[in-house]
């Protein structure tokens, strides 16, 4: 065998695990952030824990819905008992004087509730999953902001900080300073104390159970009874009913774990924040099953890994993360996720399809993703910009027929600084917004149509679109994801000769 052919059969058996996709899509995403994002220091360790910390809480939730999507089920009322249970537990915790380790008790006990009437109605009356956990989502959230009359708690106590914001190392820097580590300790606390603000200051206890919880799990999953009976369920239920599995029961245990798996998270999420209440976890259930999704975890079951969750929780966390050193509205996360989400399912279906069709038009449907984050940025600008300015004309057509604006409306009336703002951010991102616009479209027609020719024209122009990227200081942001998007493209005009080619090879 050539070295050609071992290369692509190593390539082809890598990209054969279900977590492959997160894996390099992590890789390249981190690198085009740090890129593109002026200088800020995205792989500064400090920022890196920054993102280890934010994805605890829904991590651990989103470990728990690994489990049931394993076994074919969903629950979507993931958030709204996320929601119940802190609210609970900071309520009982500050309102009735219950210790605060009895509250944590409290909330543990409620989770196993919630997730007996789920394993019930889903397991043993054969009550279909999506249609149980939708009710749930909005029942215990309701229950939530009854149980609580949906306020907010004091001041929660310092218990709390212990699954949150405590910092495991800060006892040797203070060890160090106060002169009291054991003389073998004080090397090791003088280094943290040193680093402190530089690298120390971010790590918290909710990163250190983050990373345990999936040790744990994962060890669980794949060398247990009970992790191969949950691929078993999720593969063919019925045949693993007939191989004597008690399929009712592990199905139970699965919604019971992951209510499990939401307490914690709770918890991990009250470590870090300052008062409990009601509204917490809110569309949560979209993160966590958002995260199961793209880490490779196929929607019909038994197929997936604990790693690929882990994965897909921190790509999420780390492109929040790269939006937010990008300056860009939240909101656009929601948008970039549910594209994410797409792409993920698009890539499981494609790995059970095995068609090089569907393939390819995944591969340019991926381009058309990296090319709309291009997009976003001068999108962004130039939609805001000019909503401004109409809003403002408005307004100003109110007042002069006479009408009384309200306060809200009022807010949206100019002063002769912010429309000239205005007018320059328009003619800044205008021609970007164009071209990448037309760009991001002519990828998507590449999908509906096969024509060699289109595919050959669209490559060329995202390559020169790449190379202008590069040589323009004001479009450096977009280079790595333009480059990224033509490799893409150009493998994706090749994927019937790498499949036949691939053939060739296993019969060797």
């Amino acid at each position: 065998m050539t070295l050609k052919d071992s290369f692509l059969q190593k390539i082809i058996r890598f990209f054969g695990y279900e977590w492959s996709g997160a894996l390099v899509a992590i890789f390249v995403l981190s690198i085009a952030i740090e890129l593109s994002t002026d200088g800020q220091p995205f792989f500064h360790p400090s920022n890196l824990m920054t993102i280890l910390n934010n994805a605890a809480a829904v991590g651990v939730i989103a470990g728990g819905m690994t489990v049931v999507i394993l076994t074919a089920g969903i629950d979507l009322s993931v958030g709204s008992v996320m929601g119940l249970i802190a609210a609970l537990t900071g309520y009982v915790a500050s309102f009735w004087g219950i210790d605060p380790s009895l509250a944590i008790g409290v909330g543990l006990l409620l989770a196993v509730m919630v997730g007996a009437v789920n394993g019930l109605f889903i397991s043993y009356w054969k009550m279909p999953a999506f249609i149980v956990t939708l009710a749930g989502l909005s029942m215990w959230r309701g229950i939530a902001h009854l149980s609580t009359g949906a306020v907010a708690t004091p001041k929660l106590d310092e218990t709390f900080d212990y699954f949150g914001r405590y910092n495991p190392l800060s006892w040797f820097a203070d060890g160090f300073l106060d002169q009291t580590l054991p003389n073998w300790l004080m090397p090791i606390g003088e280094f943290i104390d040193a680093n402190w603000f530089d690298y120390f200051r971010s790590f918290q206890m909710s990163l250190v159970i983050l990373i345990l919880f999936f040790i744990c799990l994962s060890l669980i999953i794949n060398n247990t009874k009970l992790g191969r009976y949950i691929y078993a369920i999720g593969s063919n239920e019925q045949g693993a009913r007939q191989a004597g599995i008690n399929t009712e029961a592990y199905k139970f245990f699965a919604y019971v774990f992951c209510t499990l798996s939401v307490a914690l998270g709770a918890l991990l999420f009250l470590g870090r924040a300052p008062y409990a209440k009601s509204d917490y976890g809110q569309m949560w259930e979209l993160d966590a099953i958002a995260a199961v999704v793209i880490g490779g975890t196929s929607l019909f079951g038994g197929k997936g890994t604990i790693w690929g969750t882990f994965l897909g929780i921190i790509l999420l966390k780390l492109i929040n993360n790269g939006l937010t050193l990008a300056q860009l509205e939240t909101f656009w996360q929601m948008v970039v996720t549910g594209l994410i989400i797409l792409v993920a399912v698009g890539i499981d279906i494609v790995r059970q399809s095995q068609s090089a069709i569907k393939l390819k038009n995944m591969l340019f449907f991926t381009t058309s993703v990296l090319v709309f984050f291009v997009l976003i940025d001068p999108l962004s600008k130039l939609l805001k910009s000019w909503l401004s300015i109409f809003e403002h004309s408005a307004m100003n057509d109110l007042m002069q027929s006479g009408a009384s604006l309200a306060s809200t409306q009022a807010q949206r009336v100019l002063s002769s600084e912010e429309i000239i703002r205005s007018q320059e951010l328009i003619s800044a991102n205008l021609e970007s917004a164009i071209y990448f616009g037309l760009l991001f479209a002519a990828v998507i027609a590449c999908i509906f149509f096969a024509k060699k020719l289109i595919h050959y024209v669209v490559a060329s122009g995202l390559i020169l679109f790449t190379a202008m990227s590069f040589a323009m200081d004001s479009l450096n942001y977009a280079f790595p994801f333009l480059l990224l998007a033509s490799l893409i493209m150009i493998v994706s005009m090749k994927v019937e000769d790498i499949f036949e080619y691939a053939k060739t090879i296993e019969e060797k």
